[in-house]
């Protein structure tokens, strides 16, 4: 499994996702001026929110110089602080907190020691609530590209007690949980990340769907690999996930050959397609349920003259012709088969419009030998044109069916769903 968080993005996102630094508050070096005749009453100060003027002032030289662009001069101001012995939880979480700004917006990144500075925030203890989120999001960045993967379980888990996860926390979190073999929990994660994408209106990563499907290989988990799998094809268009698909369809039991060309032609269009077997295999049965023109068109497609190309060519001189004829014919029969073969002819031809009419009628007459294989031929050429709600509608109705014609519906409709479609 590549990791699919590429390091040239993981800079971009270290750099969007550095916390800005702020002024820090100091403790006073005096109290005020107590009133004439009364002892003067120290300040009190909340350690977990203040640091001493030896750590705070060159902390305030650093921020200045930080916006001056001097990161050379911010991180020699920066380590005067962090030299100060015995410094509280929260001097130490803000001398780090510095130091792992500084270290992320350098140029190039210095993001091993970045890394290290936003694990001493998160050690310290001492970050305020509302600086939370920001520091874990970073750290999990910072230790994914460290390939520290259990600080990355470690700092997800914090920051979901914190916040939301976004897409690159769930992804690196499925992700650490697949690199460390812990595939139960990448599952589980995986699932979450899911669910969570689409309770916001989004469509699945196809990162985390990719991890998932990993994740049940190794598990064993047949059943949901292939509901992944399929998931996994309405927002990919990757040709390994199509191939994949494709192969579950032509596993199909008792396929017949006209389900096979409407399978081919979707391997057309997701580029599955074979060029030593299938071009020829599709023409095959194009010739023998005579569909001339959809034979040339593969064969000149797959650059594949020869005696089957002189066959297509031989038949297709009369093809149209015949098509009134088989019109009229049509017309006179009480069952659809010949109005699905017109319908089927006229797609074949450019027709979309006349073969989705002659498709309909043909399914509305009834007396078919494949329903479902009509059904699909339907949403083939609804596809075609331009209705692609209706065209996913009618091979839903289509995969619905226990027969071989459903599975390939269902693969056209996964199509449909998928980017771009």
């Amino acid at each position: 499994m590549n990791r699919f968080v590429r390091r040239a993005a993981m800079a971009a996102l270290l750099a969007s996702a550095a916390s800005a630094a702020t002024v820090i508050v100091l403790e006073p070096l005096y109290a005020a001026p107590a009133p004439r005749g009364r002892a003067a009453a120290p300040a009190k100060q909340d350690p977990a929110t203040t640091v001493r003027t030896l750590i705070g002032n060159p902390i305030n030289e650093s921020l200045k110089l930080i916006d001056m662009g001097d990161l050379t001069g911010a991180l020699a101001k920066v380590t005067i602080a962090d030299a100060v012995p015995m410094k509280t939880p929260y001097e130490e979480y803000t001398v780090s907190k510095f130091l792992g700004t500084i270290f992320v917006k350098q140029m190039p990144q210095n993001l091993s020691a970045a890394a290290v500075a936003y694990n001493r925030q998160i050690a310290s203890g001492a970050a305020p609530n509302d600086e939370k989120p920001g520091m874990y999001a970073m750290a999990l960045r910072l230790n994914y590209a460290a390939n520290d993967f259990a600080k990355v379980i470690s700092n997800v888990t914090e920051l979901q007690k914190v916040d939301k996860l976004d897409d690159t926390a769930w992804e690196v979190l499925v992700q650490s949980y697949f690199n460390t073999m812990d595939y139960k929990n990448a599952i589980t994660s995986a699932k979450d990340a899911v669910a969570a994408e689409i309770a916001g209106g989004m469509k699945a990563n196809p990162a985390v769907l990719g991890l998932l499907l990993n994740s049940q290989a190794k598990t064993m988990d047949e059943v949901g690999y292939r509901a992944t799998l399929d998931q996994l094809a309405s927002v990919s268009a990757q040709p390994e996930v199509w191939s994949q698909i494709m192969d579950f369809a032509l596993s199909t039991k008792n396929i017949g050959d006209h389900h096979l060309l409407n399978l081919y032609r979707i391997a057309l269009l997701v580029g599955t397609i074979r060029p030593d077997v299938d071009y020829a295999a599709m023409a095959t049965i194009d010739v023998a349920n005579g569909l001339p023109a959809e034979a040339k068109a593969v064969l000149t497609k797959g650059n594949k003259p020869g005696e089957l190309m002189t066959q297509a060519n031989s038949m297709l001189a009369k093809d149209q012709e015949t098509l009134t004829a088989l019109a009229v014919e049509a017309a006179k029969q009480t069952n659809g088969e010949i109005d699905v073969k017109l319908g089927e002819s006229y797609w074949t031809y450019g027709k979309f419009n006349e073969a989705v009419d002659a498709i309909q009628k043909g399914i509305a007459k009834g007396g078919l030998k494949d329903m479902a294989d009509a059904q699909t031929t339907l949403g083939i050429a609804l596809f075609s044109a331009g209705k692609k709600a209706e065209a996913l509608a009618a091979f839903e109705k289509a995969a619905m069916t226990n027969t071989p014609a459903g599975p390939i519906a269902h693969t056209w409709a996964l199509y449909l769903q998928r980017p771009a479609a």
